[in-house]
């Protein structure tokens, strides 16, 4: 299927709704309730996994049942409408609290928990839907890789955007100012997810329609039958286990990064604003490149040598800090030394991204053809649960590390020895988690070539 510019566009910024979301859930909602409102690490970490896990249980639910919609919106636009105002609102209420409600650790914790579960479940009716959007419309191996890349570039330049608006508002020490980044964060998911959907309506009557059945009537049983299919799948089973395993070691490097930049390389949120910079930098490098990647390696190759570049760029500032080779603590001189790396990581994480991403249409197609439907949605809940490992899964790792370190709570200064193992997690431990998903994704099998005779054989 062919599509405008003005299409794209609008599907592109789509991607805005979960990149607000993931962007403060994963850099900041941890730190926030911790050091700011003073909750318990574990608490934090726990309330954040619960959430988690509800919206697993969610996910495959929604991109089930949004596969089998029939209605004049199509299969995937109604939920998208549906979820936008409960977003907004349940992403503001997690910026209400105050700093004395600390002295009721049980309340603010089923605070945080409700509305995290509340902001997840809202964000998966539009996610999910919109994921599955992205698979429907091109077709070729090299157009999926395309259009996935232009979703998950959206979604890196928005993230950042926000990030960069938001950072001046960011105080660790009070409590005057984040109640404007909720409502900055509300407003543009708001806006972009109103944006893709009225972009993308004319879509609609050219997307794959729903066949009627008899079994439409049971749907428990037609939902048992779709995804029997799916998890019978080794290629999807190995392509979950690996992007599990990447998602949880980025989360938990996500997760203690902003952390790790205040407290142990002792920057301020302007020094930090500049790496923003870096990102962007990073960000239209990668979207560049990997569509012309694409067409001369395999996606499985691309992936490989990206989670290697990252895992070595990652621990390496940490291990030059032990050696004496890093400009002084809090200098500017380490902001520019820093940038270096956060350059290198950014770009081969988000081409690792938009690679892992450009690989689920060609799963999908595998899917089809042992079941001879378009199970798009189910499929995309099932990547979806991955990248929510990196907000879930990672931030209660990163908390459960914070507990283990003793690191205070509320405005509490760090001690040295705690700043050095926050360090020591955020740094060599990621290098060595890395391994487990590069010897996982050796194993995986959809190249050019066979994508092609999947496609044939669809077709015949």
């Amino acid at each position: 299927m062919k599509i405008n510019n003005i299409q794209k566009i609008s599907f592109g910024l789509g991607g805005g709704v979960n990149a607000i979301k993931t962007d403060f859930f994963v850099w900041y909602l941890g730190a926030y309730y911790l050091t700011v409102l003073g909750l318990n690490p574990l608490l934090t970490g726990f309330a954040l996994l619960t959430a988690l896990v509800i919206d697993a249980i969610s996910d495959p639910l929604i991109g089930t049942f949004s596969d089998r919609i029939r209605s004049k919106f199509g299969r995937r636009h109604l939920l998208m409408a549906f979820s936008l105002f409960p977003i907004s609102l349940s992403y503001l209420m997690l910026f209400l609290p105050d700093p004395d409600w600390a002295e009721n650790q049980i309340f603010l914790f089923m605070w945080l928990l409700v509305f995290a579960v509340i902001t997840r479940f809202s964000v998966t009716l539009f996610d999910i839907p919109h994921r599955a959007l992205a698979a429907e419309i091109p077709e070729s191996y090299e157009d999926k890789a395309s259009v996935m890349s232009l979703r998950e570039g959206f979604q890196s330049l928005i993230a950042l955007s926000h990030s960069f608006i938001i950072l001046p508002f960011i105080n660790l020490d009070g409590n005057d100012q984040w109640f404007n980044v909720g409502i900055i964060g509300s407003i543009i998911m708001f806006v972009l997810g109103l944006i893709s959907i009225i972009g993308t309506m004319s879509l609609i009557p050219n997307l794959y329609q729903w066949p009627e059945t008899k079994e439409n009537n049971n749907p428990f049983k037609e939902i048992q039958k779709q995804m029997s299919f799916v998890y019978r799948n080794k290629t999807i089973i190995l392509f979950l286990l690996g992007s599990i395993t990447i998602q949880l070691a980025w989360g938990l490097a996500n997760s203690l990064t902003f952390l790790t930049q205040t407290q142990f390389w002792g920057l301020t949120s302007l020094q930090i604003q500049e790496f923003i910079k870096i990102y962007f930098l990073s960000t239209i490098v990668s979207w560049f490149l990997v569509p012309k990647l694409v067409k001369k390696f395999e996606k499985k190759t691309i992936l490989l040598f990206s989670l290697v570049v990252i895992g070595v760029f990652q621990a390496t500032p940490f291990i030059l800090y032990k050696v004496g080779a890093v400009p002084e603590i809090g200098s500017n001189s380490l902001v520019y030394f820093l940038s270096i790396f956060i350059f290198v990581t950014g770009t081969f994480s988000i081409m690792s991204l938009m690679t892992r991403e450009s690989m689920v249409p060609d799963m999908i197609d595998q899917v089809q053809q042992e079941s001879n439907l378009r199970q798009d949605g189910a499929i995309s809940s099932l990547t979806s649960f991955c990248a929510k490992c990196m907000t879930g899964l990672g931030q209660f790792f990163s908390m459960f590390v914070l507990w283990l370190i003793s690191f205070p709570q509320g405005s509490i200064e760090a001690t040295f020895e705690q700043r050095e193992m926050l360090a020591l997690f955020q740094g060599p431990l990621i290098m060595l988690l890395f391994v487990i998903p590069i010897v996982i994704f050796s194993g995986y099998k959809i190249d050019r070539k066979k994508h092609k005779e999947i496609l044939k054989k669809i077709k015949t």
